[in-house]
C-alpha cells in the first residue's frame, strides 16, 4: 500500500480527488468529486495514487529521455506479460543487453508502470526536494491549517495578509519559529480551489464557476420549444407627451425558439415582470406579425406564429400564476420550468437577451452594464427614445438583423434555419378558425369588472364607447372589460352572444398610450399639484377663508349688537314719552311687559310707585 499524505492527489473509482485527513484505521477522508465542499470516508484499499500532474506534456519532453523512457517501459510490459519463469528470465536478459542497464533497474521501471501505468512517471525526477516536502514542525503546520480553515475560509473573505500576521503571531506565542509570508501562501494554494471557493464566495457561486453545468434543453421541430424570459434594457426612455422627462428603463420579455433560434415573440412596457408580461408575449408569439409590424411602421419578415408544443421558463413567480396556466392549458401548451439551480437550462434565451441588450448601447441614453462601464456619462440627460420608438428599434433590431445574421450555432441565418424545418419537418400548429386575434388576446389579456353606462366604460378617467354597447346600458351588469397594458386607446368587452366589442376612447386627443405610463404622468400630475410652492400658497388661501368667516362672524355679532342697543334706546325714548303709562290702574296693579326691559325704567325710579 503506498503512503498517502494529507492534499495527496488520488484516484477513487477512476476519478482524481484529494486526501483529506491522514489515514487511520485503514480508512481514509477524501474530497468528494462531484461536490469539492464535502468529504467522503472511504477504504485506503480503493485508493491509487495519481499519476503526477507536474510532469510536462509528451510534446515538450526531451525526444532523447522520451526514446528511453518509452524504451524501458515497452521492455517492463513485455517481461510483466510473460507467462513463464524462463520465458521472463530470457527477457531480462535480452533488455539488460540491449538497455544496457541492470536487472534491479528494470525491475523498478515494472514497479513504476503497476502504480502509475503511466511512460510519462518513468521520467527522472529533478534534483533537490520532493514537491509537497514540508520542513515546518508539525505545530507550526497544525497553527497554519486551523487559522486558514476557520479564519480565511469564510464569507467575510479576509485579507491573506491578515491571516498570515495572525498565524505568525501566534507561532511567537508558543515559542515557534513565525513561518514567513511565502510558505503560508504556499499553503493557501495548495488548499482545494472548490473548497476555497464555496468556503469564501457561497456554495453557488462555487457550483457554477467549478462544477459542470451538463445538460440543455433541445428541439428539432418548429415550435417544439420556446424558450421565454425578461430583462431589464440598458437604456433610459422618454415621456410621449414630455421628451425631456425622463420615465426610466423598460422591461423586455423575449421569446425564442430553441430549434431556429428565431425570436418568436416580445413584449416591451414600463412595468416589472408579471403574469401580464409574459402572457402578452405569448399572445405576440401566437399570432402573425404583420400587423403588429404595420403598427410600427417597419417591413420585414417575420414569418413566426403558430402554437408551440411547449414553453421552457424559470421558476420565477410571474411564470406560476394560475391565469397564464390556465391559458396554456386551454390552448395546448405544456409548461416546463428549469431544474432548481440549472439556469444554464436557459441558455439560449439568455444569449439572445445579452446580443439584444447589446445593441442598445448604439442608442442615446444607454446605461451601459453597469456603473464603471458607464463613466460620466449621464444616460437620462442624453435620453430620446420613447417607449413607441425603443418597441419600433427593438423590432427591426430582431426582424431586419438579428434573423439575417449567421448564428454562431447553426452557422446559417435564423430565418434560414426556419425556412428549412418548415420544408422538411412538421409544421407547427396554428390557431383554429374560431380563434381571431381578438380571441386569442383576450385569453391573456388582462381585464377590469366594470358597468357600461350612459356614458360608456369608465376606466382610468377615461371614457370608452362603442355603439355596440348600447344594448347593455344601465343594465347593472358587471362585465371584463379587457385591455392591452402597451396601448390603452381602447378596450375589449364581450357581448352575451360571444362578439367581441372594441370600445375606442371617446377624448378626442387619445393616443396609443401604455398604462404604466398613464400612471407615470398621474403621477407626475399629483407631484405638480402638491408642489411645495402650491401648497403653501393652498395654505394661505385656507387660513384667508378660514379668517373672513372668522371676520364675517364677529361683523354679525357687532351688527346684532347694535341693533339690539339701539331698540332698547328707542323703547326707553317711548315710555319716557307716555307718562300715562305709569299712572297705576284703578284695581292698583301694574302690568309689565318683561320681554322689553326699556319699559321698567321709569316704574322703578318712580318713589310713589315702589312704596305704593
Amino acid at each position: 500500500m503506498p503512503p498517502f499524505q494529507v492534499n495527496d492527489s488520488v484516484l477513487w473509482r477512476g476519478e482524481r480527488t484529494q486526501l483529506a485527513e491522514a489515514v487511520c484505521n485503514g480508512m481514509a477522508a477524501i474530497l468528494d468529486p462531484s461536490d469539492r465542499a464535502k468529504v467522503l470516508p472511504v477504504p485506503v484499499s480503493e485508493l491509487t495514487i495519481a499519476p503526477l500532474i507536474d510532469l510536462p506534456p509528451v510534446d515538450q519532453i526531451n525526444p532523447l529521455q522520451w526514446q528511453k523512457c518509452l524504451a524501458h517501459a515497452k521492455a517492463a510490459r513485455a517481461i510483466m506479460a510473460a507467462k513463464t519463469k524462463d520465458e521472463r528470465n530470457q527477457l531480462y536478459a535480452a533488455a539488460t543487453e540491449e538497455l544496457k542497464c541492470s536487472k534491479r533497474s528494470i525491475q523498478r521501471t515494472m514497479a513504476d508502470l503497476q502504480r502509475m501505468n503511466s511512460v510519462v512517471g518513468l521520467l527522472p525526477a529533478k534534483s533537490g526536494r520532493r514537491d509537497g516536502t514540508r520542513l515546518l514542525k508539525t505545530d507550526a503546520e497544525r497553527i497554519i491549517a486551523d487559522r486558514l480553515a476557520d479564519t480565511w475560509l469564510a464569507g467575510n473573505r479576509p485579507l491573506l495578509s491578515d491571516v498570515i500576521r495572525l498565524i505568525q503571531a501566534e507561532c511567537r506565542k508558543v515559542g515557534l519559529s513565525a513561518p514567513c509570508a511565502g510558505t503560508i501562501r504556499k499553503r493557501a494554494a495548495n488548499l482545494d480551489p472548490g473548497l476555497v471557493l464555496c468556503k469564501r464566495e457561497g456554495n453557488k457561486v462555487a457550483k457554477y464557476q467549478r462544477k459542470a453545468l451538463t445538460g440543455h434543453i433541445e428541439a428539432a421541430l418548429l415550435l417544439e420549444c420556446v424558450q421565454i424570459d425578461h430583462t431589464l434594457a440598458d437604456v433610459v426612455l422618454v415621456s410621449e407627451f414630455n421628451r425631456r422627462v425622463a420615465i426610466g428603463r423598460p422591461w423586455v420579455t423575449f421569446a425564442i425558439d430553441v430549434a431556429s433560434r428565431m425570436v418568436v415573440g416580445v413584449y416591451i412596457s414600463f412595468d416589472a415582470p408579471s403574469a401580464v408580461s409574459v402572457a402578452m408575449c405569448l399572445a405576440n408569439a401566437l399570432l402573425p406579425k404583420d400587423e403588429f409590424l404595420e403598427s410600427l411602421g417597419l417591413q420585414g419578415t417575420w414569418p413566426c406564429h403558430g402554437i408551440m408544443q411547449r414553453i421552457a421558463m424559470d421558476n420565477g413567480r410571474d411564470f406560476h400564476s394560475e391565469a397564464l396556466q390556465r391559458g396554456c392549458s386551454e390552448i395546448g401548451i405544456d409548461i416546463q420550468y428549469r431544474p432548481v439551480g440549472s439556469p444554464h437550462y436557459g441558455g439560449v434565451i439568455e444569449r439572445l437577451i445579452g446580443t439584444m441588450m447589446g445593441k442598445c448601447r448604439l442608442l442615446p441614453g444607454a446605461t451601459q452594464s453597469n456603473v464603471v462601464a458607464r463613466g460620466e456619462y449621464d444616460p437620462e440627460g442624453r435620453a430620446v427614445m420613447t417607449l413607441s420608438a425603443f418597441t419600433a428599434f427593438l423590432v427591426n433590431q430582431i426582424v431586419n438583423v438579428y434573423h439575417l445574421m449567421p448564428h454562431r450555432t447553426l452557422q446559417i441565418p435564423p430565418i434560414k434555419r426556419w425556412e428549412e424545418l418548415a420544408t422538411e419537418g412538421k409544421k407547427p400548429r396554428e390557431m383554429g378558425a374560431g380563434w381571431r386575434a381578438a380571441e386569442t388576446r383576450l385569453l391573456f389579456y388582462p381585464y377590469e369588472e366594470r358597468l357600461i353606462r350612459r356614458t360608456g366604460v369608465q376606466l382610468w378617467n377615461r371614457t370608452y364607447w362603442s355603439s355596440s354597447l348600447r344594448e347593455w346600458v344601465a343594465d347593472s351588469k358587471q362585465r371584463p372589460v379587457h385591455y392591452d397594458p402597451a396601448d390603452i386607446s381602447a378596450v375589449f368587452v364581450r357581448s352575451p352572444n360571444g362578439e367581441i366589442v372594441r370600445a375606442a376612447c371617446t377624448r378626442k386627443d387619445a393616443s396609443p398610450l401604455s398604462l404604466a405610463e398613464w400612471h407615470f404622468r398621474q403621477k407626475q400630475r399629483r407631484a405638480i399639484g402638491n408642489s411645495p410652492d402650491l401648497v403653501a400658497r393652498r395654505d394661505e388661501g385656507i387660513l384667508a377663508s378660514h379668517a373672513l368667516i372668522g371676520a364675517a362672524r364677529k361683523a354679525a355679532k357687532r351688527a346684532h349688537r347694535k341693533a339690539n342697543n339701539e331698540q332698547e334706546h328707542a323703547d326707553r325714548s317711548r315710555m319716557l314719552d307716555a307718562p300715562e303709562a305709569t299712572k297705576t290702574p284703578e284695581n292698583g296693579v301694574i302690568e309689565l311687559d318683561f320681554t322689553r326691559p326699556a319699559q321698567l325704567l321709569p316704574i322703578l325710579s318712580a318713589p310713589e310707585s315702589c312704596h305704593g
